[in-house]
């Protein structure tokens, strides 16, 4: 981690032990997700939005690893980038987020707006993302932070963006757990 502390260090964690082991605020334990021969995609790949063209976002082909922990309340995706790539893997979710500030696939319109930035870390966004499936709508929010050439986005579904801001920005702090 080069001398950085994850962005969701502290109750976040349930356990270390070799493939890491994601506590999910709310909800127990989960395993990573099983080892895969295909890349892991960006948490931030839009590929139903028209204007999305994952060359535009260049910082992708510079991820030298990457860790998903996904669990029942929060998930986490772990990157990290050649020297020098770090930043402009945050540029990379800030264009992406407004090149595809809203659209609409053929089941849904997903409307996306950075509510807070430059709360954690070296760099960070807290993003609301929402999706109108009729008849329901889903909220979900990410915080994004940047510690040097590593980027760690945390989400969840049943969070509100107090708590996930909180995740992130407050190593030591107990978290609100609402969607509030």
């Amino acid at each position: 981690m080069g001398g950085h502390r994850s962005a969701v260090g502290r109750t976040v964690i349930c356990a270390v032990v070799s493939a890491m082991v994601l506590a999910v605020v709310l909800g127990g334990c989960a395993s990573p997700q099983p080892p895969s021969t295909a890349p892991t995609p960006w948490a931030w790949e839009m590929p139903d939005c028209v204007v999305y063209q994952p060359a535009d976002y260049p910082a992708q082909a510079h991820r030298s690893s990457v860790s998903v922990h996904a669990g029942v309340v929060v998930s986490e995706q772990v990157e990290q980038y050649e020297p020098g790539w770090g930043s402009r893997a945050i540029e990379d979710v800030w264009s992406v987020v407004r090149e595809c500030a809203s659209y609409e696939s053929e089941s849904f319109l997903e409307q996306h707006q950075v509510l807070a930035s430059d709360f954690a870390g070296d760099e960070s966004l807290l993003v609301e993302t929402v999706r109108l499936m009729p008849p329901e709508t889903q909220t979900r929010y990410a915080a994004v932070v940047r510690y040097g050439d590593q980027v760690v986005t945390v989400w969840g579904s049943e969070l509100g963006p107090a708590a996930i801001q909180c995740l992130v920005a407050e190593p030591d702090a107990t978290c609100p757990a609402s969607q509030a």
